[in-house]
């Protein structure tokens, strides 16, 4: 069920979406997606438990859960969760967009927006050296969680990034 409704989502993006202008198309390559998802992960992570309507953030966190778990067991299931991931990316501003109508969790929906720009576009721009090292410092946290010592430490900066996104 979870590869027809990921293969029907991608056919319908393939229609409406040039794959130039794909949220990952000008990431140089897959390890710089996969610090992408990370940094969104860990960035959002204040927000999850306050926005449980949008289901599609919670279906998001839940596969960059997966599929980092995967890449850091060099599991085979790695390449089919990075793609569901990328897809849900892909089809997230347009649930964001329609939750900001709600007055009641528009600021948090905005300060999601701004995490999920910074996220892409700050990973995808970070020099190789970077993503390797970050790549190598992800692991389990005691709870069997991924986590990464050198996303937490970039975090204030990250926000303050995010924070200034959500004013444009």
């Amino acid at each position: 069920m979870r590869k027809k409704m990921f293969g029907q989502m991608e056919a319908d993006l393939q229609k409406s979406c040039k794959p130039e202008d794909r949220m990952f198309a000008l990431h140089p390559d897959e390890e710089h997606i996969v610090v992408s998802h990370a940094l969104f992960l860990m960035m959002s992570k204040p927000l999850a438990s306050k926005l449980p309507s949008l289901k599609g953030f919670y279906l998001l966190r839940k596969l960059e859960e997966e599929m980092l778990t995967a890449y850091l067991t060099e599991s085979d299931e790695f390449t089919e969760l990075l793609r569901y991931c990328n897809l849900l990316y892909e089809v997230f501003p347009y649930e964001l967009a329609a939750a900001a109508r709600d007055a009641a969790i528009a600021s948090k929906v905005r300060k999601l927006q701004g995490i999920a720009r910074i996220a892409v576009g700050y990973g995808g721009d970070m020099d190789a050296t970077m993503v390797d090292d970050i790549l190598d410092a992800m692991d389990f946290d005691r709870y069997n969680k991924v986590c990464c010592p050198l996303i937490d430490r970039m975090m204030p900066r990250l926000n303050k990034m995010a924070e200034r996104e959500m004013m444009y």
